[in-house]
């Protein structure tokens, strides 16, 4: 049995309402999640509030620690982000604030060309305060490096180009990808390339930033919150999901910034694919479309385009 299977789920689920003192009765509707583990519900409080009750996949995990205590420092630099009510990591479950199903990308696919801007223009603000955290959060955990960079890409290979195995590279193509995947990881890591590191959210995209009743934009699944390249966060922004649909710069940021992240995120897009998860479909789009446009045509990075798939 894992922990989420269905017995096991209602079990953990029946426990933690017990524990946080909810009703026993009732609804748990799943909320989306996006790749990550953890299981998120929405449940009514004895007064009849909403609340998200999240279960982790392990208790007392790194990523629970985490995320109160990246929340909290983020809290005190000003950015809105889910109340934590509750915290139990001994059964591997919390009790957050419900912000409700409206995020940033609903709002950009709404929205016209000139409001699409402002409302990106809007986030981006966000990462003054974000880089003003206390130092010790952004420390929890490590610093992106070209080893981590890399892995990153090799998570690409084996899903986007070998399909899980099922079309290995040859020899030749293999050590071809090696030597020009190994130097973009090293050029998006060198400080002296591109820029001295910041605290960096990891996933600032549109997907993870939520409309909050008094009108604010709030920041979520910031777990992973480490040191990294100023243009990381930025990049994610603008060319990834609905942040896609305005126009960008790609000329404005380091190019290997911009095109690690984007092979990063070619590779979890096409993971997910191959689990049958076609909602990121649009995603992998704008992603492949992302690494065609801004990858100079006489630059170090052009013959990686040779590996995209398609």
């Amino acid at each position: 049995m894992t922990l989420f299977d269905a017995a096991g789920e209602n079990a953990r689920l029946s426990s933690a309402r017990a524990r946080f003192g909810l009703p026993s009765s009732g609804p748990a509707l799943p909320l989306a999640g996006d790749v990550g583990q953890r299981r998120y519900f929405r449940v009514a409080s004895g007064g009849g509030a909403h609340l998200v009750l999240v279960l982790y996949p392990t208790p007392s995990s790194q990523p629970q620690a985490r995320w109160r205590e990246i929340g909290a420092a983020l809290a005190d630099a000003g950015i809105r982000v889910p109340q934590l009510f509750d915290d139990d990591p001994d059964s591997g479950a919390a009790l957050v604030e419900d912000l409700g199903d409206r995020d940033l990308a609903a709002e950009i696919r709404d929205a016209g060309e000139a409001e699409r801007d402002r409302l990106l223009q809007d986030a981006e603000e966000l990462l003054g305060p974000l880089r003003r955290i206390d130092p010790a959060a952004a420390l929890l955990n490590p610093p992106f490096d070209a080893a981590f960079f890399g892995a990153e890409l090799a998570h690409t290979r084996r899903w986007a180009l070998e399909r899980d195995g099922a079309a290995p590279l040859t020899e030749g193509r293999s050590a071809l990808w090696e030597d020009l995947a190994g130097r973009l990881a090293h050029d998006a890591a060198d400080p002296s390339l591109v820029g001295e590191a910041v605290p960096t959210h990891r996933d600032f995209h549109a997907n993870n930033l939520m409309r909050a009743p008094d009108g604010s934009l709030a920041v979520i699944d910031f777990q992973d919150l480490r040191l990294g390249p100023p243009d990381y966060d930025p990049v994610s922004l603008r060319f990834e999901r609905a942040g896609s649909l305005c126009p960008a710069r790609g000329e404005a940021y380091r190019e290997a910034v911009l095109l690690q992240r984007a092979w990063k995120v070619l590779g979890t897009f096409e993971k997910m694919l191959s689990f049958g998860r076609d909602v990121y479909r649009p995603h992998r789009d704008s992603a492949l479309r992302a690494i065609r446009t801004w990858t100079s045509p006489g630059g170090p990075y052009r013959p990686l385009l040779d590996f995209l798939p398609g």
